[in-house]
């Protein structure tokens, strides 16, 4: 492989109304595919946005086949970094594969996800770079762990991010990702370890 031409890759899960066979659900529902279709981003990087089956019930029961996805993408791509990000059931599936494989990302973003504040999964992710989004408007998924997460998290890491979205809703959150300002995209794919 010609390295001299390897880009990022970033891995988005989408979220619950995604799920099934039909992929224009995901273009209809979630703010980041929607996003790159529209052309209102345009990351210089590979991308993928896998969906899950609607008998699954959340992206942890695909972990297999994500895994064998990304060995598959780094064979056939010059990779440079991986980078995990989703909103939703997404964010939720963010944070449980930052967990369970910490060392197969180079940086995670999970919006408006859920994720369990326990000693032992604050160390997990104490050196991978973390930029958690929530809304505080937020009434599906609280955004209450993510918060106290992070909080935990900062205290042993310094590139754990936290950003809440004043008065923004569930379905608001996504927006994030053409925030200019926060530039998450950029921050995604220029973080390498």
């Amino acid at each position: 492989q010609d390295t001299s031409s390897s880009k990022p890759l970033i891995l988005y899960l989408h979220g619950g109304s995604g799920k099934g066979s039909d992929l224009d659900k995901i273009l209809s529902v979630d703010g980041f595919p929607r996003y790159l279709q529209q052309g209102s981003l345009l990351p210089d990087a590979y991308v993928a946005i896998p969906q899950l089956p609607s008998s699954c019930k959340g992206w942890s029961d695909r972990a297999s086949q994500l895994l064998a996805l990304l060995s598959e993408v780094k064979q056939k791509y010059a990779i440079s970094s991986t980078a995990l990000t989703g909103h939703s059931m997404g964010g939720t599936g963010t944070w449980d594969f930052a967990l369970a494989y910490p060392e197969a990302f180079s940086a995670v973003a999970p919006l408006s996800g859920s994720v369990q504040v326990t000693a032992q999964n604050v160390q997990t992710l104490h050196d991978l770079p973390v930029w958690a989004i929530v809304g505080s408007a937020d009434t599906i998924v609280p955004p209450e762990s993510s918060i106290q997460f992070m909080q935990a998290l900062q205290k042993i890491n310094s590139n754990a991010h936290l950003t809440v979205l004043e008065d923004s809703t569930h379905f608001d959150v996504p927006q994030a990702y053409l925030d200019e300002t926060l530039d998450l995209l950029g921050w995604l794919t220029d973080q390498h370890r």
